[in-house]
């Protein structure tokens, strides 16, 4: 599989850019739903098909879509001319494009001042230890000084409310917002509509696509370490004979799948291996993003061409003979951890302080951790990309 995970390079990337225009956008902006084979995609659709393809904040073709978000959010320009009579049009674009915005900037300043704003209705319509209708009318129409005239105004329920709050609210708050979203009967709006405490019954399928799209949300927030061990255990026990996953045929929707060219039994289980993959992959206690590194990559895809990839750069980079049965790693923070990770510092010190990663230490950064992570963290051994 090794050269076709760069999905950045491949035949879907090259339909999205095509229909993109001058002003690097895509025409109007808002959609969630599918793409349509024979129309062109919404920019909403097309920036959300290039993040499951590995674009980020940092690409040419993303940026000027993050810039134009600001603006409007700032009443500086027109995402686009749409708009929808029955809800505050202006209001609910600053929501959703300020989602978008911490999706792929999570610390950009314009989106975090929407989101701080929001979290202050979060954090009354909880207050008293569960959700309540009356206090989240309350505290909205104080901030608004009106009534909630639409769904969107109240009850947190879409995936924008979700992908807009990590990192905002308060421990308590977290805690019983993310209980929230797993247990509501119609799930997470625009994502999938059943509740996420119930399981799919069928792994391979585009349900649990879709499901598993409500949780990457939900794991962005602090606290879904703890909240999601159920969602982890049923994909570990959904994996196949080689460690390795498998949506199944039905889950191509241009939207999730298919990441490589093809949707062959082949590609579709390297697709469906490299997105969980990145789910398990929570960044190790010194901050290195295990999704990301070589060894870790081929490990949960059994895949030696890249196995030979990392045994190279070490070879070339510090002079290491490693052999090539060496290279197996489940992240740095399970059992079966890369030799040259075993004797962690980082992570002895972390669990002697008893905290989560460095940086949550009182010392951080010491030296140590600032040299190392310098130089080494998500530097080395990492699967290239190669930018549009």
């Amino acid at each position: 599989m090794g050269k076709t995970m760069d999905y950045r390079n491949g035949k879907w990337v090259d339909q999205i850019l095509s229909q993109r225009q001058e002003d690097g956008l895509w025409g109007n902006f808002h959609t969630l739903s599918c793409p349509v084979p024979g129309r062109n995609y919404t920019t909403e659709q097309a920036i959300r098909r290039l993040y499951y393809l590995g674009y980020t904040a940092e690409d040419e073709v993303i940026q000027p879509v993050l810039k134009r978000m600001e603006q409007c959010i700032k009443g500086e320009l027109d995402i686009d001319s749409y708009s929808e009579k029955k809800h505050d049009w202006v209001f609910f674009e600053k929501l959703m494009l300020a989602a978008w915005l911490r999706i792929f900037e999570p610390q950009n300043e314009i989106a975090l001042e929407v989101a701080y704003q929001w979290a202050q209705i979060v954090e009354k319509a909880f207050a008293g230890g569960s959700y309540s209708v009356a206090d989240d009318i309350a505290a909205f129409t104080e901030w608004k000084g009106r009534k909630p005239k639409s769904g969107f105004e109240t009850g947190f329920g879409m995936f924008y409310h979700a992908a807009l709050l990590p990192g905002v609210l308060s421990h308590k708050t977290e805690d019983l917002f993310l209980d929230y979203y797993l247990s509501k009967p119609d799930g997470m709006y625009y994502i999938y509509d059943k509740p996420l405490n119930q399981l799919p019954e069928t792994f391979a399928s585009r349900k649990s696509s879709c499901y598993i799209a409500a949780i990457e949300v939900l794991s962005r927030y602090d606290l879904a370490k703890e909240k999601l061990t159920f969602v982890m255990d049923w994909l570990n026990a959904n994996r196949n004979e080689n460690g390795q996953w498998d949506f199944g045929e039905k889950a191509k929707d241009g939207v999730y799948f298919p990441l490589s060219d093809r949707w062959d039994k082949t590609t579709r289980i390297a697709d469906s291996t490299y997105r969980i993959s990145k789910l398990f992959g929570l960044p190790c206690y010194c901050g290195h993003d295990c999704s990301k590194c070589v060894t870790y990559i081929a490990t949960q895809t059994n895949n030696d061409d890249l196995r030979r990839q990392a045994q190279s750069f070490y070879k070339e980079t510090f002079g290491f003979d490693i052999p090539l049965e060496k290279f197996y790693c489940d992240g740095g923070r399970s059992k079966n951890v890369f030799e040259l990770c075993m004797e962690c510092p980082f992570k002895k010190c972390c669990i002697e302080r008893g905290i989560d990663a460095c940086g949550q230490c009182s010392e951080y950064p010491c030296k140590e951790i600032s040299d190392y992570q310098e130089k080494y963290v998500n530097r080395s051994n990492q699967l290239e990309n190669k930018a549009k």
